[in-house]
């Protein structure tokens, strides 16, 4: 990725056909994309150096995009001239019985007057989403905000016992005070209530 240029590349047309000309070293592909590797390049230490080694020798620090689901590995170079050795090394090379392929990977230019895709002002990633037939008179909300811990209440809660009473509310002039009783289980109730059997329907062998 590289920044963006005043010279930029410009496009002719000769013989009904799109012709790119290149006005500056800047604008020529500085990475390669690697088609067909074998699983072993993705799966073994050994083979990935292995196959790290015939990059390494046109330049050491060099940055490796291992695409495994689509069996490719991207090489970025930090010249064209790099980039343009290597993919002639590596076209038709065979790599542990698969024969590499390799194409030029185009650059990507990122400027702040970029015509790509940005995301959403903050304030419009926190609207709930409208509902499939809004209402007449329907307006969009705000999410509400995270909820605080309160420290109060979990200190509350920690000091709460089982066996004993709980205020939940503090009265006042106007309100009543709440407090919870917790209700003491008999020792004697059954721990899993018991259905009555239905009896069996008699047959004419009984009678007999």
């Amino acid at each position: 990725m590289v920044a963006d240029n005043s010279e930029k590349s410009t496009k002719s047309v000769a013989n009904g056909q799109l012709i790119s000309t290149v006005s500056s070293k800047d604008d020529l592909p500085n990475a390669i994309i690697v088609t067909q590797c074998p699983e072993d390049v993705f799966d073994h230490k050994e083979d990935k150096a292995n196959f790290k080694a015939l990059f390494t020798q046109i330049e050491k620090d060099i940055h490796f995009d291992f695409l495994r689901s689509f069996r490719r590995v991207r090489v970025i170079f930090s010249s064209p001239e790099n980039a343009t050795a290597a993919k002639l090394i590596v076209q038709g090379f065979s790599f542990k019985g698969h024969e590499l392929k390799a194409f030029f990977a185009q650059r990507i230019y990122m400027s702040a007057n970029s015509q790509m895709l940005s995301p959403p002002p903050l304030e419009k990633q926190f609207l709930i989403s409208p509902p499939c037939s809004p209402p007449v008179g329907w307006e969009q909300t705000k999410d509400m905000p995270p909820v605080v811990c309160n420290f109060d209440l979990m200190a509350r809660l920690a000091s709460f016992a089982i066996d004993e009473k709980y205020e939940v509310h503090n009265g006042d002039e106007l309100t009543p005070t709440i407090v919870v009783h917790p209700c003491e289980t008999p020792l004697d109730i059954p721990s899993a209530l018991e259905m009555p059997r239905t009896p069996r329907p008699s047959s004419p062998a009984d009678s007999d």
